[in-house]
């Protein structure tokens, strides 16, 4: 004598067979079709009683139902909610493309003032004049060190670390 194993696939699948049914027969409902045949030999078909006709009575079971007004206007507002979060997901996915754009180039120039700021003895700045002329000057050490260290908070804060 043999042991069949079964599967948990075929386990899940007769589940979810049985539990399909047992669900759609809540909602079945038998629907009477009568048969017959006319007096110029043409078979009719219909779910209304035939009068003066010798008849067959079908039945079927249908599934379907009509929905309520209450049912129609949850599933019209449930469709309208599904396209607002769509319409969301989009807005943030924009979003967060730009945030992205805007952190690529935040550390690329935090990572050059870096590298600047150490490879280099003297950085000059250019700022604006008493009388409105635009100048340079070099750094002072605590000014350097100081832009130093906000370079490196801003590479922290901008780049990841992969790049």
């Amino acid at each position: 004598m043999s042991i069949k194993k079964t599967s948990f696939t075929g386990i899940l699948l007769a589940v979810t067979l049985i539990s399909s049914s047992l669900i759609n027969s809540a909602y079945a409902k038998n629907i009477a079709i009568y048969r017959w045949i006319d007096k110029n030999n043409i078979v009719n078909f219909s779910q209304n009683l035939p009068q003066g006709y010798d008849y067959t009575e079908l039945s079927t079971i249908s599934s379907f139902r009509a929905l309520s007004k209450d049912e129609r206007q949850a599933l019209a507002e449930k469709d309208k909610l599904a396209q607002v979060i769509a319409q969301q997901e989009t807005l943030q996915d924009d979003i967060t493309a730009k945030n992205k754009a805007t952190f690529t180039k935040n550390c690329k120039a935090a990572r050059l003032n870096i590298k600047m700021l150490t490879s280099l003895d003297d950085v000059h700045v250019s700022e604006e004049k008493s009388d409105g002329s635009i100048g340079s000057r070099p750094l002072t050490a605590a000014e350097k060190a100081e832009k130093l260290t906000l370079s490196k908070k801003h590479e922290g804060l901008y780049c990841s670390k992969k790049t």
